[in-house]
């Protein structure tokens, strides 16, 4: 009997470690308002020259804006291709391929159907924090 009772209580400690998407707080939206903002009908606007963001964060914050525009009821599907990505953030096909691979190594980005992409919406924070960090980096050189 102890046991069940131990592994209940180990049950509802382990649910602390589940992150409710919903949850998102004002801070973190305030942080990516500097970069992104969103259309009413749910397209990303990215509030950073596109030149001075790598590859890599430009592909971060374009499916983190289909994302946010998929939480905020703007969009059906938050879902983006390679081709997609490309046109938004203005570079090659071959070069956004490679990007998301890397940001799919790290967990970043999740590839959920054949050629298509979504954000780990849970690391936002670690998202804005590393493209955050790129940007003070590049303005001190």
């Amino acid at each position: 009997m102890a046991s069940d009772g131990s592994e209940a209580d180990l049950r509802a400690k382990l649910r602390e470690l589940i992150i409710d998407e919903q949850e998102l707080t004002a801070a973190l939206i305030d942080r990516a308002k500097r970069f992104i903002r969103l259309t009413r009908d749910g397209k990303v606007v990215f509030m950073v020259p596109l030149d001075k963001l790598p590859i890599w964060a430009r592909v971060l914050l374009y499916l983190s804006g289909k994302r946010l525009a998929k939480e905020a009821g703007l969009i059906e599907n938050d879902v983006a291709t390679v081709e997609e990505i490309s046109a938004a953030i203005g570079a090659e096909y071959f070069t956004v391929a490679s990007r998301l691979r890397e940001l799919k190594d790290q967990y970043l980005v999740r590839a959920v159907e054949r050629g298509g992409y979504i954000v780990q919406l849970a690391r936002l924070q670690e998202i804005l924090e590393k493209i955050e960090r790129s940007l003070e980096s590049k303005s001190q050189n």
